[in-house]
């Protein structure tokens, strides 16, 4: 691609520097687009070119460029989010501190998080200067790609200049464009370049026309400088319309480069391109649509916030054709709808999405208020009235689990007050970019507190931070022999996720498997500052089940299957302080100044180590990206042949740490994983299938007597006090204890509960599933979706909850 572009820019070069007739001598260095060609791209017939047609005439390049001014001013109908006639009669200050700043040549990072947040790029402004040297590890190309040639810093001159009515701000921007068009000409051979595609569509749809827009009717902006705006932007079309030739390329850098072309070709419908550029610039996002966002809404790359940056090209476009009275395909309202709700559907009470892969943090809060402003919707409603305030009111328009099938994104959730609990996993796959080497982390939050994190992203430099925060070992997920997951990129073809699923009442289930084989990687190159070293382990797969047991806690089991002899480190990452462990039960807390605490409490003890790792250098763990904060990485270790098997209570609570037993559940079923809890709330016990299938589990439960099933998993839950037990089971073909006896027509999940010795159930599936009883009355009945069916000796009704069940409810 780079070698392509390269010999796209000579040729462009060589086919611009013929000598064509010209009314004056281009500026040296200045616009690869020569003063000739930028006359002859104006369509002298469009409606009130009359006088810039006249002006061509005279064959004056001076008269060319006034009249072209004028038309910009006075009848140009292209209509962009800022308005000259906008501008402010007159300034409410004479000076803005920003403004100085950048007139001064000091750029601050306004748009990004890394380091450095700001530079002096000297008197004669270095546009290609780096305040971090490139021995640095630290380095990063950002500094220059982001901070300074997507000029950004422009958008504050502009305020300043419309706060003030200050003329020195626009002289300064005047003079900053000039500046920029002499010493950057297009071209792809600056280190780094300052005409890379990504930054040239953003210049082009975000700060050139929001500054242009500021400045158009300033004094200062002469014919000439306007003319320079002109010919530049041709340059930015040349380039942003080669970029988008590669019909390969995806993802959100697309959606960006498409929406800075379309926004030139709306912007400048005077030129004869233009509706050129409008149709390619929308034929790749339309196309982009359907390959880049499948049907649950969010984008292909599975990272959050650069979701968000393709919604913005999307909705951009949307907005600016809306704006011009320009067609735009039906499908884009549909699928920046399904965007804006998809994160939403897998946000946290606060607003917060988990910001999996090299994600910024985003707020589902504010970005449905955004929404709301160009669709209405019950969802994005309902989540942008909590802006402002944080909290959510009313009733959900969702239930309080809920997946996205083809991100694999798990979030579930005991409701949605700000206190309440919230477990996210992650059982997808990996993305089409950005990705992180993290599938099957779990994260969570309670009492408004994140207990365990996901570290997000790190500044793309050379460090060997980079490359931590990137990888496994720095997420709550599993490593092998000190290897974490290689999987690499999405393929690009998207199908839903095949993971078991229940979201039901008494609890929620969902298991996900990681096969990809694990991988050594040192400091190297290029964005993810990674190279993978020594053969990829193929030897062991990871599957994790997540059984949530609502409302209170979490149940995580993680199987590592295949041959040979591993050490195994799951690692948990606090977002505490410190941390401690109990050196008998090997349990450990989080130890927060007040407030919610996470409790883990390992199961399976047998060959078990723990410890927590805060503040490592050599190897790096026990870490957040944010000012490099130590934090208590909790790992426990197994050093064993596989089959290994870890089970971790993931036990929230705020006040006195709560007291917890358990202990094996006898079991007569081969291949089979069962537990026996107990908490100051309730028995429970747990049985399943250590390799997911439905198969038969006998046991003898304490709480309802002999059960005999064949399920992938049986859980019974009875609340403290109280002397009902309830029964819930997925991958359920049939079930058989002292009072009830059924079978079902396909494999599926209920939750069981006897209110007067009749039996009442919940099918927490899609579909209706058909049970056929044996006892206490033979009957067959279909049981509905997401109700509750009682069965006596009458038939069958559907009824409220049992009022029994109302300690699980919050």
């Amino acid at each position: 691609m780079r070698s392509e572009r390269k010999s796209f820019f000579l040729s462009l070069f060589l086919m611009f520097a013929i000598v064509l007739p010209s009314t004056a001598q281009n500026v040296p260095g200045g616009p690869v687009t020569t003063n000739q060609q930028a006359i002859d791209s104006l369509d002298l017939t469009a409606p009130g070119m009359e006088k810039v047609a006249a002006a061509v005439q005279t064959g004056n390049l001076q008269t060319i460029q006034s009249a072209y001014l004028d038309y910009r001013r006075t009848a140009s109908t292209a209509q962009f989010t800022v308005k000259p006639s906008d501008q402010p009669v007159r300034g409410v200050s004479g000076t803005d501190p920003i403004g100085d700043e950048i007139s001064r040549h000091y750029i601050r990072n306004f748009f990004h998080d890394f380091k450095p947040t700001g530079a002096d790029m000297g008197a004669d402004f270095n546009w290609t200067y780096n305040p971090v040297p490139r021995s640095d590890p630290s380095y990063t190309d950002e500094w220059t790609w982001s901070a300074i040639s997507r000029t950004q810093f422009w958008n504050k001159l502009a305020e300043a200049y419309w706060k003030t009515r200050n003329e020195k701000y626009a002289r300064e921007w005047v003079d900053q464009l000039e500046d920029f068009t002499r010493k950057n000409p297009m071209n792809h051979d600056s280190k780094p370049p300052l005409w890379r595609p990504l930054d040239a569509s953003i210049r082009m749809s975000d700060s050139w026309p929001y500054a242009y827009y500021h400045f158009l009717n300033s004094p200062s902006f002469t014919p000439e400088a306007n003319w320079i705006f002109l010919r530049m932007t041709q340059d930015h079309a040349a380039l942003l319309t080669q970029a988008l030739s590669d019909t390969k390329l995806t993802g959100n850098i697309v959606a960006s480069e498409s929406f800075g072309l379309f926004t030139i070709g709306t912007l400048f419908p005077e030129l004869k391109d233009a509706a050129t550029w409008r149709q390619t610039g929308l034929d790749r996002l339309t196309r982009e649509l359907e390959r880049a966002v499948p049907p649950d809404g969010f984008e292909a790359e599975l990272t959050p916030s650069y979701h968000m940056v393709a919604l913005d090209g999307f909705l951009g476009t949307l907005k600016l054709a809306q704006l011009n009275n320009l067609p735009i395909p039906s499908e884009f309202h549909d699928k920046i709808l399904s965007m804006y709700r998809a994160v939403v559907i897998v946000m946290a009470q606060n607003g917060e999405v988990v910001p999996t892969n090299d994600s910024t943090p985003v707020n589902a809060f504010k970005t449905s208020r955004g929404g709301m402003k160009v669709m209405n919707d019950p969802l994005l409603q309902w989540a942008a009235t909590a802006a402002d305030t944080g909290q959510l009111q009313g009733p959900p328009p969702l239930p309080n689990s809920t997946m996205l099938p083809y991100a694999g994104f798990y979030a579930m959730r005991s409701g949605w007050k700000p206190d309440d609990l919230f477990l996210f996993f992650r059982g997808g796959p990996a993305g089409i970019g950005h990705e992180h080497e993290d599938m099957l982390e779990v994260t969570m939050r309670a009492w408004g507190k994140t207990l365990l994190f996901d570290p997000g992203t790190y500044v793309y430099d050379h460090s060997d931070w980079r490359r931590f925060f990137i990888g496994t070992s720095a997420h709550s997920s599993i490593i092998v022999d000190g290897k974490g997951q290689h999987r690499g990129p999405s393929s690009g073809t998207f199908t839903p996720v095949t993971n078991p699923w229940v979201s039901s009442p008494l609890f929620d289930f969902v298991a996900a498997t990681f096969n990809g084989g694990y991988q050594s990687n040192v400091l190297g190159g290029g964005f993810q500052a990674q190279q993978w070293v020594g053969p990829l382990d193929s030897s062991v797969s990871h599957t994790r089940r997540v059984i949530y047991l609502r409302p209170y806690y979490a149940l995580v089991i993680d199987t590592l299957d295949g041959s040979g002899n591993h050490t195994f480190d799951a690692h948990f990452q606090l977002d505490a302080p410190s941390a401690q462990v109990d050196s008998r039960t090997l349990a450990a807390f989080s130890d927060n100044p007040g407030g919610a605490q996470l409790a883990l409490f390992p199961l399976e003890r047998d060959r078990l180590q723990t410890e927590v790792v805060q503040g490592q250098q050599t190897p790096l763990l026990g870490w957040k990206p944010a000012n490099h904060t130590p934090i208590p990485t909790v790992r426990f270790r197994k050093q064993q042949n596989a089959p290994a098997i870890f089970a971790t209570f993931l036990y929230p609570y705020n006040g006195q740490t709560p007291d917890f037993r358990s202990k094996p559940l006898p079991i007569d079923s081969a291949g089979a994983w069962s537990q026996s809890l107990e908490t100051p709330r309730e028995k429970a016990e747990i049985v399943l299938m250590k390799d997911g299938t439905s198969a038969a589990l006998s046991f003898r439960s304490d709480l309802v007597g002999k059960i005999d099933a064949k399920a992938a998993g049986v859980l019974v839950r009875e609340p403290a006090g109280g002397n009902h037990a309830f029964v819930g089971a997925w991958g359920l073909l049939s079930f058989t204890s002292e009072n009830l006896q059924f079978s079902a027509s396909q494999s599926g999940a209920v939750v069981i509960a006897i209110h007067e010795r009749h039996p009442v159930f919940f099918n927490p599936g899609s579909a209706p599933l058909v049970v056929t009883l044996t006892r206490p009355v033979a009957q067959t009945v279909t049981l509905a979706p997401g109700v509750w069916t009682e069965v006596g000796s009458g038939g069958a009704r559907n009824v409220a909850a049992p009022d029994m069940f109302a300690p699980f409810v919050p």
